[in-house]
């Protein structure tokens, strides 16, 4: 089995982003469920936080999991936000990272603490 790596992608909305999102949000909820196994977490970018106010949304930041930077990106682009231009791919910004807290780890540390408990 190949070695996997952590891949952090900074994903601006494009000149017409905010007007496509809303229009592939569901094929794109519905891409990232079939990769899942590679989307470690994903979430969207606002404008800023301020209370009373709806977050505006400014693009998305996903962390992928593959064996190769490339064969991250290759699985962005058939992302609908990407194919339906919601995305800006020009000023996208991707890093190689290693994510502190896993999901492996809080599982592990949770079940640990019921055991512990338990005794």
């Amino acid at each position: 089995m190949a070695q996997k790596f952590e891949f952090l992608f900074i994903l601006p909305d494009g000149p017409t982003g905010a007007e496509n999102r809303k229009a592939m949000t569901p094929p794109h909820e519905e891409y990232v469920g079939q990769t899942q196994e590679c989307c470690l977490r994903k979430g969207p970018m606002y404008k800023e936080h301020k209370a009373g106010t709806p977050p505006v949304e400014r693009g998305s930041w996903v962390l992928l999991q593959a064996s190769t930077q490339s064969e991250a990106f290759e699985l962005l682009q058939r992302d609908p936000f990407t194919t339906g231009k919601v995305w800006d791919w020009d000023n996208a910004q991707t890093l190689c990272v290693k994510s502190g807290l896993r999901v492996p780890y809080v599982k592990d540390s949770v079940q640990k603490a019921l055991d512990k408990a338990r005794s």
